[in-house]
C-alpha cells in the first residue's frame, strides 16, 4: 500500500510536471509566433516562393497598366481636344497613332496581367495550402493523443483547416496588397515628378497619410478583434461538430434545445466582433477615399496654378488628375490587409501552440525494427492516466511469446484496452518497460509497430464512406476476392452479399447502416486484411449471438493458424479456444487460476 502510495505520488508529480512544461512551451511558442511569422512563412513556403514572387510581379504589372491606361488618357483626350481647338492644320498634324497604341497596350496588359495574376496568385495560395496543411499534420499526428488531451477535436480540426487558410491569406490578402502599393507607389512618385515635382511630392504625402490612418485606426483594435472572432469562430466550430457528432443523444435526451440555444449565442457574439471588426475596415477605407479626393484636389489646384505659371501643358493637367486616382487604386484593399495580417499571425500563433517552432525541425526517431521472433515483454510497468487518482498498472509484468494465444480477461474499465496504448506508444509509462521483439517500443513509432501488430479496437471509428472503402483503409491493393474472403471469416460476407450494392454500399457517418456487432466484425475483416505477425482482438464477440461468436474464432483461428493471437474479452465462451489467459484485477497481471467448463451449451469460468 505504501508503495503504491508512493508511486502514485511519483506520478502526479510527473503530471503536474508535464502539464507545467505545456503550459510554459505554450508561451514560449506563443512568443516565437508573435515575433517570427513571416520567417515561419517564407521558411514553409519555400518550395512555392517563386509562384507567390511571380504573382506579386503580375499584380504590380496589372496595378501599372492601370495607372497608365488612365495617366496617358487624360493626356490623349485632353491633348486631342487642344488640337482641334488649335485648328485644322494643328489637328492633322497631331499624331493620334501613337497614344492610342499606348492606350490599347495598356489596357490589354491590365486585363492578362489580372488573368494571370489569378491563376498564379490562386495556384501558390492552393499549392501553401497543401504544404501547411501537411506540416500542420506531421506534427500533430504524433502528439495523439497523449499531448492532445486538453484539445478538443473539433478544435483540432478547425486549426488544421481553417487557420491553415488564415496563414495562407497572409500572402493573399496581406503581404501582397501592401508590397504592390508600396512598389506601385514609388513608380508613381516618380512619374509625377518627371512632369510636376511638386504633385509628387503631394502624391506622396496623401498616399503615406492614407497608410498612416489605416494603421492608426486599426491598432488599437485590430488585433484583439480579430483575436476574439478567431476564438469565437473556433468554439462554435468546435460546438457545432461535437453536436453533429452526438445529435442522436442530444434528441432521446432532450438536450436540442439547449444546445440551439448555446450554439445561437456563440453566433451572436461571434456576429458582434465581426461587425466591430467591419466598422473598423469601413472606417478605415473611408479615410482612403476621404485622401483620395483631398490629394486629388490640391493636386488639381498646384497643377492648375502651374498651367497659369506655364510650368505644365494643358493635356498634362487632367493626366495628373486621372493618375491621381489611379494611384489611390492599390490603397483600397489595404484596410482589408490590415485585417489579414492580424488574423493570419494569431492563426500562427494558435498552430505555433501545438506544432512547435516551425523553424526548429521535429525530432525523428530513428528507424528501429522489432527482431523474430516477435515476443512481447512488459517489466514493471507502471501506468495511469493524467489526472486519475489510480493506476491502471502498478508494477506489472506480462510475457507473450510469439505463436501463442493469450486471452486477457477483467472488469470493465480495468484497463485491459490500455494494453493497447500502452504497447503502441500512444501513452508513456511512469514506470518500467514494454519490449517487443527485442527492441523498447518507445524507441518505435506507431506506423513502425504498425507493421508487426493489427489491431481489431474496440471502439473502431468507421468512415462514412462505402464498405469497400474502409476495408481498403487496412490494405489499398486489397482486390474484391481479398475483402470477401475476410469478411468470410468475419461471419459478414452473407450480410454484404445481400446488400443491392455490395461492397459498394454506403455505411454513413460512423457506419451508422450496421449494428454493433456488424461494425466490430468489419473491424476484424479490417485487421485480417493487414496480415502481421501479432493480432489483437478487444472485444471481437460483443453484440454477437453464441452460434455466430463460436463460428467467428473458429473461422478467425483456422485463418491465422500461426498467428500471435491476444484477445481481450468479458465473454468466457471463446477463453476455450486460448493457450493460456491471465486476469487484470487492478493490481497488476496474474494467470488465471481457474478452468474453462462447459455447462448446458455456455461456457463458465471454475475457480
Amino acid at each position: 500500500m505504501i508503495g503504491q502510495k508512493t508511486t502514485m505520488q511519483q506520478t502526479s508529480l510527473q503530471i503536474e510536471t508535464k502539464q507545467g512544461y505545456k503550459k510554459q512551451r505554450a508561451q514560449d511558442l506563443g512568443k516565437i509566433g508573435k515575433r517570427k511569422v513571416l520567417s515561419h512563412f517564407w521558411r514553409i513556403a519555400s518550395p512555392v516562393r517563386w509562384h507567390l514572387l511571380l504573382s506579386l510581379f503580375l499584380a504590380c504589372v496589372a496595378a501599372l497598366s492601370n495607372f497608365g491606361l488612365l495617366f496617358l488618357s487624360g493626356w490623349f483626350l485632353a491633348a486631342a481636344a487642344v488640337a482641334g481647338l488649335a485648328g485644322q492644320v494643328v489637328a492633322q498634324t497631331f499624331n493620334v497613332m501613337l497614344p492610342s497604341a499606348g492606350v490599347r497596350f495598356f489596357a490589354i496588359s491590365r486585363i492578362l496581367a489580372r488573368y494571370l495574376e489569378r491563376i498564379v496568385t490562386h495556384d501558390g495560395a492552393l499549392r501553401l495550402t497543401s504544404l501547411l496543411r501537411s506540416w500542420t499534420y506531421a506534427r500533430l499526428a504524433p502528439q495523439a493523443p497523449a499531448d492532445l488531451l486538453d484539445v478538443r477535436g473539433g478544435d483540432l480540426l478547425g486549426r488544421f483547416v481553417m487557420e491553415t487558410d488564415q496563414i495562407t491569406g497572409w500572402y493573399t490578402d496581406s503581404a501582397l496588397p501592401v508590397l504592390r502599393a508600396l512598389l506601385c507607389g514609388i513608380i508613381y512618385v516618380g512619374v509625377f515628378a518627371c512632369a510636376l515635382p511638386v504633385a509628387a511630392l503631394i502624391l506622396a504625402c496623401g498616399l503615406g497619410g492614407a497608410a498612416l490612418a489605416i494603421w492608426g485606426l486599426t491598432q488599437p483594435v485590430v488585433h484583439q478583434l480579430m483575436a476574439r472572432a478567431i476564438k469565437e469562430r473556433a468554439d462554435l466550430q468546435t460546438d457545432m461538430a461535437e453536436t453533429l457528432q452526438s445529435l442522436g443523444e442530444s434528441i432521446t435526451l432532450g438536450a436540442m434545445p439547449a444546445r440551439y440555444h448555446a450554439l445561437a449565442t456563440r453566433q451572436k457574439r461571434l456576429d458582434r466582433v465581426q461587425i466591430q471588426a467591419a466598422v473598423a475596415e469601413r472606417l478605415a477605407s473611408g479615410c482612403v477615399t476621404l485622401s483620395m479626393f483631398v490629394t486629388t484636389l490640391i493636386v488639381l489646384v498646384y497643377a492648375t496654378y502651374a498651367l497659369q505659371s506655364g510650368r505644365l501643358l494643358t493635356p498634362e493637367l487632367p493626366m495628373l488628375v486621372l493618375g491621381t486616382l489611379a494611384a489611390f487604386d492599390v490603397m483600397t484593399m489595404l484596410p482589408l490587409s490590415r485585417l489579414a495580417s492580424a488574423t493570419a499571425q494569431i492563426a500562427a500563433d494558435r498552430l505555433v501552440e501545438h506544432c512547435g517552432d516551425p523553424d526548429q525541425k521535429p525530432k525523428v526517431k530513428k528507424v528501429v525494427l522489432p527482431q523474430d521472433p516477435y515476443d512481447l515483454q512488459l517489466e514493471n510497468v507502471s501506468f495511469g492516466y493524467p489526472g486519475a487518482e489510480t493506476l491502471v498498472l502498478d508494477k506489472a509484468s506480462l510475457s507473450i511469446k510469439q505463436g501463442e494465444r493469450v486471452a486477457i480477461i477483467g472488469p470493465s474499465g480495468i484497463g485491459k484496452s490500455s494494453l493497447i496504448n500502452i504497447l503502441f506508444g500512444f501513452w508513456p509509462v511512469q514506470e518500467g518497460r514494454v519490449v517487443f521483439g527485442g527492441v523498447d517500443v518507445h524507441e518505435m513509432d506507431a506506423e513502425t509497430l504498425s507493421q508487426f501488430v493489427s489491431v481489431a479496437a474496440q471502439d473502431n471509428h468507421l468512415f462514412a464512406g462505402s464498405i469497400c472503402d474502409n476495408l481498403r483503409i487496412a490494405n489499398p491493393n486489397a482486390t474484391e476476392s481479398a475483402m470477401m474472403e475476410a469478411l468470410e471469416t468475419a461471419q459478414l460476407a452473407t450480410f454484404v452479399a445481400s446488400l443491392p450494392e455490395g461492397l459498394n454500399t454506403l455505411l454513413g457517418n460512423e457506419g451508422v447502416r450496421l449494428s454493433g456487432g456488424q461494425a466490430r466484425r468489419l473491424a476484424i475483416a479490417q485487421a485480417l486484411l493487414h496480415p502481421t505477425p501479432w493480432l489483437i482482438l478487444d472485444e471481437p464477440t460483443q453484440g454477437l449471438d453464441a452460434e455466430t461468436e463460436q463460428e467467428l474464432m473458429v473461422a478467425l483461428l483456422n485463418a491465422r493458424p500461426k498467428t500471435t493471437i491476444v484477445c481481450m474479452t468479458h465473454s468466457y465462451a471463446i477463453l476455450k479456444f486460448m493457450y493460456r489467459v491471465v486476469c487484470m484485477d487492478g493490481k497488476g497481471i496474474h494467470p488465471f487460476s481457474g478452468e474453462v467448463v462447459e455447462m448446458e451449451g455456455e461456457t463458465q469460468m471454475a475457480h
